[in-house]
């Protein structure tokens, strides 16, 4: 079967999920600074913040922003 890639569509801004995970390991992993390696990594969408909140390894919260060319806050 092929790879599927699924994309967020929203206000005029698009992003794939493989982006969104991307970014979000890669916060995880400049802040803990490779300690304690992601286990469980949960994400939410927040198209309407601008943003994707995650829970990593049940003790670690986190956000990233959405769409790339979002300056983050």
């Amino acid at each position: 079967m092929a790879k599927a890639t699924i994309y967020l569509q929203f206000g005029g801004n698009e992003v794939s999920l493989e982006t969104v995970e991307k970014c979000v390991k890669d916060d995880y992993s400049s802040d803990k600074k490779g300690k304690d390696q992601p286990k469980d990594v949960k994400i939410y969408l927040k198209p309407e913040d601008g943003k994707a909140y995650y829970v990593i390894n049940e003790d670690y919260a986190g956000a990233v922003p959405l769409f790339p060319e979002q300056p983050a806050e």
